[in-house]
């Protein structure tokens, strides 16, 4: 399973487009629905992924950020900064120092850290399971009967769609710069639609389809 990772920021894309100019060194950004824009920065750039970019976006929009990274189908970080300063961390699947699962439970699954990214009702019994591992639909859980989720990115989709998100902007969240980069066509027409524009350095790339 693809590794991702995106912004999800409580701000119109034309009001955050200004702060990503100036913060980002490259990267794509999104409408959300009302209120929301997604960001997919280029993350093989020092300093863009999204755990060094959340600080500054949230600094310099005003609002909070939250990041999301995905690796690999395994494990899902989130984080929640605000005016600059972390504010909440969660981990669906801790290691401790030997590289090895802690206690195989996620750390700091608080519902309450992430309202301010709820984009409608909440339902706060799904957000709740989400981040502690436990789904609700069957299709998710281990074939295996193990405990939790098969793939990190459904544990994901979960959280967003307890927070009121759409199917359609979830999908997207879970979309990382590669992806586009290595779709030209598609990417393409997703900028000359105006569904995606290019922000921060990449803006002056000559090979910016």
């Amino acid at each position: 399973m693809a590794t991702y990772g995106t912004l999800l920021i409580p701000l119109p894309l034309d009001r955050a487009v200004p702060v990503l100019r100036e913060v980002c060194a490259a990267a794509y950004a999104a409408p959300a629905g009302p209120g929301f824009c997604l960001v997919h920065p280029d993350r093989f750039l020092d300093g863009n992924g999204v755990f060094s970019l959340a600080g500054p976006v949230s600094a310099a929009s005003g609002v909070p950020v939250l990041a999301a990274f995905q690796y690999d189908g395994d494990r899902l970080e989130l984080e929640v900064w605000r005016d600059g300063v972390r504010a909440y961390r969660y981990d669906s699947w801790p290691y401790d120092r030997a590289d090895e699962p802690a206690d195989g439970r996620p750390t700091d699954a608080d519902p309450a850290a992430f309202l301010d990214f709820a984009a409608g009702p909440v339902d706060g019994y799904r957000l709740a399971c989400a981040l502690a591992d436990t789904p609700l639909d069957e299709r998710d859980m281990d074939v295996d009967g193990e405990p939790g989720y098969v793939w990190a990115q459904d544990l994901h989709w979960d959280v967003l769609g307890a927070l009121g998100h759409p199917g359609q902007v979830s999908a997207r969240a879970q979309r990382d710069h590669c992806h586009f980069e290595r779709a030209p066509r598609i990417l393409a027409e997703l900028l000359a639609s105006g569904e995606l524009v290019v922000v921060g350095k990449a803006e002056s790339r000559e090979d910016t389809p």
